[in-house]
């Protein structure tokens, strides 16, 4: 809303209109529109709202109103909207606390039948003076320094022109008109001198038509549509507003009832134009448009999206028209100093200077024209910059003369010039060596797609952690190898995103075979036939997922100095200096990946001893993620998680894996106890005999029953006895009675 400053000397007065859409119940002034006149200079003004009646919002305290919008020295009037009802009243309000003493005197006229004073500040103060019959009527207020005063009349019903004729004797310096928010009005300045008309009228809205320039639309070409026929019956339209696509959103706004649109994609398309007239009421019309395809389909593609300065690649022109189209040429718009080799011209004249192709023949329906050539980058010395990376862009534009059109190449568009090529780009256009002794060199001119052969040998390059060509040094990361994978077996251009799937359920399990019970590994332990069979155990993990998958990898996480020994890969690739393994090829849905591989925990491995248990052993975790390129998504391999590290073992352990023939542990015996093992325990517990490898433990008297709860019930170690059955043994059982 514009704020405006009105002239101290008036013209005739004239009445001004705003549209004000309300829609309260019952209230009919949904169609109308309000104005604050004085002089020459008319406004819209929109009533302040509230759910409160006018007194109740005049707030009436200390015998002055208490809005929030007093001023001192300054008259504040606006129109008050009670939103229960719908009502208008008028609020005039004078002076506030600040302000010095003051007297004003107003006259009204046009004043509706059925209007009151809703408010009469100071009404019992015998200086002021109230008085209204309608139309008509008139009051003096005389306040004190620091105080105000002021009033409220309505309600004022839906159409009325309130004249108000003030003398501001004193106090009063600055006349305001609030408009808009009742959190944050506007504010219209007016002068003390010139009366002041508030009004509301009632407005037509207008009718509205339109109508399209052609019934055979088509995409990339201008679509003309023509409101002219719409009529406003009680003024004229200001604007028209257009939505081209039913988003409800308006694309464009226009003075004048014509409009030019062109859609960049084919299908039924609905519009929308709204009328507004000069008073502010709105009408609507909509149309639905069948949008076809072009009838001439022109499409670039290049090779690259990123290039190094004096470096190669190809540019291929598509023309696909589906009518006979003859006048035929071609433009292409190249950046300053590339230089352009032409290989295939479709029978077109070419012109270098210019870069255009001219078809002397007419091109027939459902043909293609295909035009491709080769494009140098210019020396870095020569480009037309001087930082990189940079980004150039090709145009060009497809033109005809019967029937005449005029049309953008599509396609790709943009290249990158920079030192250093990205890695999937450079992937792409790896020409692999054919043996060791040979150098990987980049063709810019190939495919955006990865094949067999590059993708074979990045693999190899991740594994060796070999650095890619043209890449300033770069290496393959197990991220990178998956997503190279997924773009390879789904035919992805590498300048495009992977296609968007859903996700799927991927599941990874690990078990880890410890060579001591209850996934423990036994330091500085020498087996019966000299190895350290104590400190190695073995890892496998199955991967599966419930729906196809694309570059999947796992990242197994062990601690540092482990020795990892693959078993099996199961046709995954094996990085050792990461201890990761890739799939580059697609897991089927339902089909198990089953890796296996041995751990060697170095002898050296430090093990803390705590002085209140002798028997503390150091837990060691493993953590692993399998993931997939596509769809792009991870989970943490469940199931196993880690082993107990230590110089001994539990009595338990070292009782179920002793070699009573020889007197000494040997950790391949079973899980289960024997007798002999009972009986040589029960000697420990006569003799009160550490038991080796135990750090010092002795068998001591409930650890001899339980041994032998173990034995009777031939329960593996590693498992809980089985509970005791309540009966006369139970000592909780309640004892018989009778």
């Amino acid at each position: 809303m514009r704020v405006r400053k009105v002239s101290l000397f008036g013209l005739p007065l004239l009445l001004a209109v705003v549209v004000l859409l309300v829609p309260w119940l019952g209230f009919a002034q949904g169609d109308g529109f309000y104005t604050v006149s004085q002089g020459e200079t008319q406004e819209p003004i929109v009533p302040l709202t509230n759910a409160a009646d006018p007194a109740t919002f005049y707030k009436m305290t200390n015998m002055q109103a208490a809005t929030g919008f007093e001023k001192a020295n300054t008259a504040v009037m606006f129109l008050y909207q009670n939103t229960l009802n719908g009502q208008i009243s008028l609020f005039v309000i004078l002076g506030a606390v600040g302000g010095t003493a003051g007297s004003t005197a107003m006259t009204l006229s046009g004043v509706p039948a059925g209007a009151a004073f809703q408010v009469r500040d100071d009404g019992t103060d015998l200086r002021d003076v109230w008085q209204l019959t309608a139309p008509t009527g008139s009051v003096s207020w005389t306040w004190d320094q620091g105080r105000g005063d002021g009033m409220v009349l309505g309600p004022l019903g839906t159409t009325f022109q309130v004249s108000m004729f003030p003398n501001f004797t004193a106090g009063i310096t600055t006349v305001q008109f609030l408009t808009g928010s009742v959190a944050a009005p506007q504010t219209i300045t007016l002068n003390r001198v010139d009366p002041i008309i508030v009004g509301a009228a009632e407005n037509q809205s207008p009718t509205v038509s339109f109508a399209m320039s052609t019934a055979d639309a088509r995409v990339n070409q201008p679509i003309t549509f023509d409101a002219s026929a719409s009529r406003d019956p009680d003024g004229s339209i200001a604007r028209y507003e257009w939505d081209f696509n039913g988003d409800g959103v308006f694309d464009q706004t226009t003075t004048a009832p014509t409009v030019s649109y062109t859609y960049a994609t084919s299908g039924t398309k609905t519009v929308t134009v709204r009328a507004t007239d000069n008073e502010g009421a709105t009408s609507r019309a909509t149309q639905s448009v069948v949008v076809g395809d072009l009838a001439v389909r022109v499409t670039r593609t290049i090779s690259t999206s990123a290039a190094l300065p004096d470096s190669t690649f190809l540019v291929i022109v598509r023309m696909e028209p589906q009518m006979d189209v003859a006048g035929v040429g071609l433009q292409e718009n190249l950046p300053v100093g590339w230089q352009i080799k032409p290989l295939e011209n479709a029978g077109a004249a070419f012109k270098r200077s210019t870069v255009q192709w001219i078809f002397v023949d007419t091109i027939r329906a459902n043909t293609t024209k295909v035009i491709s050539y080769e494009l140098t980058v210019p020396p870095a010395s020569q480009l037309m910059t001087s930082t990189m990376p940079v980004c150039f862009t090709l145009t060009g534009t497809f033109q005809a003369m019967s029937p005449f059109m005029e049309i953008p190449v599509e396609g790709d568009s943009k290249v990158e010039v920079s030192s250093c090529l990205p890695l999937k780009e450079a992937v792409a256009h790896l020409v692999p060596r054919t043996s060791v002794d040979v150098e990987d060199t980049i063709d810019l001119r190939l495919s955006q797609k990865i094949d067999s052969q590059q993708l074979a040998r990045a693999v190899e390059m991740w594994q060796n952690d070999e650095s890619v060509p043209w890449t300033c040094g770069t290496t393959i990361s197990l991220e990178d190898m998956k997503e190279l994978a997924a773009y390879a077996y789904t035919c992805t251009p590498v300048d495009v995103s992977l296609p968007l799937v859903s996700a799927a359920n991927i599941y990874a399990v690990r078990t880890i075979l410890a060579p001591v019970p209850c996934n423990n590994v036994l330091l500085n332990y020498t087996g019966p036939g000299g190895d350290r069979a104590g400190s190695t155990f073995t890892v496998k993990v199955e991967i599966w997922s419930d729906q196809d998958l694309y570059g999947v990898g796992l990242d197994e996480d062990v601690p540092a100095g482990w020795k990892v020994i693959p078993v099996e890969n199961d046709g995954l690739t094996y990085k050792r200096s990461q201890t990761q393994w890739v799939w580059p090829t697609k897991l089927p849905a339902g089909v198990v990946k089953t890796i296996i591989y041995q751990v060697e925990v170095p002898q050296s491995q430090a093990v803390e001893i705590a002085a209140s248990d002798p028997c503390y052993a150091s837990s060691n975790d493993l953590y692993g993620v399998v993931d997939a390129a596509l769809p792009c998504m991870h989970v943490a391999v469940t199931g196993d998680s880690g082993v107990d590290v230590s110089e001994c073992v539990s009595v338990l352990v070292a009782i179920s894996r002793w070699d009573v023939m020889h007197d000494q542990l040997d950790i391949t015996l079973s899980d289960k106890i024997t007798f002999l093992q009972v009986q040589r325990a029960i000697a420990f517990w006569l003799e009160d005999e550490v038991v080796p490898w135990t750090c010092g433990q002795t068998v001591g008297y409930h650890m001899l029953k339980e041994i032998i709860a173990y034995w009777l019930t031939g329960t593996n170690i590693c498992d809980p006895l089985p509970v005791a059955p309540s009966g006369p043994c139970d000592p909780d059982a309640p004892v018989c009675s009778g």
